[in-house]
């Protein structure tokens, strides 16, 4: 059930007509001239309007032609990319087929292009491995396309190089909705439809013309400035016995910058152990100078007599008296926020850290207005 057809040598698309009185003045021509033929085969073609109200095109005698046929679903799923699309203000072409360098073919349930942009919205209604969707994308990728995939399954890749998502029907309303993997997704087990899977939920053309104008984003805390939170709480100073602060933790709050998007928890000893000059790092980040202003002591390099060497370490805000991290964990449950200020997370810091990676390479859909990064349009 495609939504074009061949009329005078030239693409026609069903949604081009846009109420009931031109659709029937076609058809009516179309029985006179038979003005219409499908690409597929060239054969005759009838005007349908599928049962959930999409207007299409059919063969009017099926012949020997191989073309696969479609439900009225994935027609309508079609149609709301093509609405999307149109959103963006990127030109919408359903079923399009082309080559890749090396001869072998593809064909996109609809292309999205602008210039020399060309994105591939494949509604995949029945199912299909991931090693499959891999390859299709292989060959979308050589042909200089980039492909997005929404999958009726609840089994698909999470990764930056094959963008997949849910798609949803709702029978009763006729309206498509999108879902992004949530942390607790994994393609391998989740075969359930458990609500703690899905993220976030968009409309289908909303999603499309968010996914073209840059608000559907690949790990987006990665390099982007968000809010940098210092968790410190207070201790005795084992030396001088005066109260002080020591930093316990360091959240860079990602929420707040992408709603849905995890907060990233990390210490000044994983960032001066795991990162590339991890000292002068946390040192940049949180200045002496800066802890200061706040009652707490330098972080810095101390030499420690008990592990028998240096390590950046708290220290006494009155003596700078090295604060031994080993009893850190003993104040964990006393520490709190104590200022914040805004700070880059380094692109290189999610992979150096030991963080969870389902919490830092997922997709999320930004609504707000947010700087350039790693797009399905700019990648």
């Amino acid at each position: 059930m495609p939504l074009k057809c061949i009329k005078n040598g030239e693409e026609y698309f069903a949604f081009s007509v846009t109420d009931d009185a031109t659709w029937e003045s076609l058809r009516k021509d179309n029985k006179q001239t038979g003005c219409l033929r499908m690409p597929c085969c060239g054969s005759g073609v009838v005007l349908r309007t599928s049962k959930l109200g999409t207007r299409h095109f059919a063969h009017a005698a099926r012949g020997e032609c191989t073309s696969a046929t479609e439900t009225a679903e994935h027609l309508l799923a079609k149609m709301g990319i093509v609405r999307g699309i149109q959103d963006a203000s990127w030109t919408a072409l359903p079923e399009q087929i082309g080559r890749t360098a090396s001869g072998e073919e593809w064909r996109a349930d609809v292309l999205a292009v602008q210039g020399s942009k060309r994105v591939a919205f494949e509604v995949q209604w029945s199912r299909q491995t991931i090693d499959e969707t891999r390859q299709r994308q292989n060959r979308y990728r050589e042909a200089g396309v980039r492909g997005l995939w929404l999958f009726r399954q609840l089994d698909f890749p999470v990764e930056k190089d094959t963008p997949a998502f849910r798609l949803s029907f709702d029978p009763e309303a006729k309206a498509f909705t999108v879902q992004l993997a949530s942390p607790n997704y994994n393609p391998e087990w989740s075969k359930r439809n458990d609500t703690d899977l899905w993220n976030q939920t968009i409309p289908l053309s909303r999603f499309v013309a968010g996914a073209l104008t840059g608000r559907l984003r690949f790990a987006p805390a990665l390099g982007q400035r968000m809010p940098l939170e210092v968790h410190t709480a207070r201790i005795d100073c084992w030396r001088c016995k005066r109260e002080t602060r020591i930093v316990l933790g360091l959240v860079f709050a990602a929420s707040r910058v992408f709603p849905s998007c995890p907060d990233i928890h990390t210490s000044i000893y994983d960032m001066a152990e795991h990162l590339n000059n991890g000292v002068m790092e946390v040192m940049t980040l949180i200045p002496p100078a800066l802890l200061r202003q706040h009652g707490i002591g330098p972080v810095k390099m101390r030499w420690s007599k008990t592990e028998g060497g240096e390590y950046l370490s708290n220290g006494c805000i009155h003596c700078d008296a090295l604060q031994g991290r080993f009893y850190d964990h003993d104040h964990w449950y006393d520490a709190a926020k104590t200022f914040e200020l805004e700070a880059v997370f380094k692109p290189e810091w999610g992979t150096r850290l030991h963080l969870d990676q389902e919490y830092i390479n997922r997709w999320l859909f930004c609504d707000t207005d947010i700087e350039p990064g790693v797009t399905l349009a700019n990648k």
